[in-house]
């Protein structure tokens, strides 16, 4: 999409119109927070939902990856009456819940198998997807309590300032999975995990501490 027609213009409106109320009900409430977490400029993104400038079909991209957003079923057929095409597969897959992850709140066990699963659209892309479910507040508004973290073993893909969660043995048979941002020094092999909520200090850790470090890369959070 460019920034240049009045129609396409007319187009980015319609999209907005339905696109951030939806992602308010995921927990997006700005465009800081989506600029995060799509990892894209603020400055653009404000742009855009002032309609002065229109979405790239990569930016939409990343959002139904992201968000669960599936942008084909919600603006399939403005996309092709401006001959546009925009065509993911809504193949479902089981997805293991298998715990909670800490968001400030006194740790728990971390169960190895998981005793419920949920079916979910787009994760074909995603190396060993499972969900943990978040306790806590150390991460509001970004992630509440009850909120499900789609979680895969990305390590390679992680960047600074984003999501993860962190799994380190606590004691024998008991993993321990912290929800935070991080910063990674790779060469050192040094991390340090931060919260939004700043009561909640850093903490600095070695690569070596952890069992693994996964992607969060999708937060569901039901509406009620």
């Amino acid at each position: 999409m460019t920034k240049k027609s009045k129609k396409d213009r007319a187009l980015t409106r319609k999209i907005n119109e339905k696109l951030f109320p939806m992602l308010s009900a995921r927990g997006i409430n700005s465009i800081y927070a989506l600029a995060h977490s799509i990892d894209e400029n603020a400055g653009s993104l404000s742009k855009i939902k002032r309609a002065l400038s229109d979405w790239t079909i990569d930016q939409l991209d990343k959002i139904s990856e992201i968000h669960g957003i599936s942008i084909d079923t919600v603006f399939g057929k403005e996309f092709k009456n401006k001959g546009f095409t925009y065509s993911k597969s809504a193949k479902a897959r089981k997805v293991p819940i298998l715990g909670y992850a800490e968001c400030g709140s006194s740790s728990v066990n971390w169960p190895d198998s998981a005793s419920r699963v949920v079916e979910l659209t787009d994760v074909s892309g995603l190396v060993n997807p499972f969900i943990l479910v978040a306790k806590g507040d150390s991460m509001r508004p970004y992630i509440n309590p009850g909120d499900k973290l789609l979680c895969s073993d990305h390590p390679q893909k992680i960047k600074d300032n984003s999501a993860v969660v962190a799994v380190f043995k606590s004691m024998p048979d008991t993993f321990e999975a912290n929800a935070k941002l991080i910063s990674w020094d790779r060469r050192n092999k040094l991390i340090t995990l931060y919260s939004i909520n700043t009561k909640y200090p850093p903490t600095n850790h070695h690569e070596n501490e952890f069992v693994k470090i996964c992607k969060v890369n999708r937060i569901i959070r039901d509406v009620k």
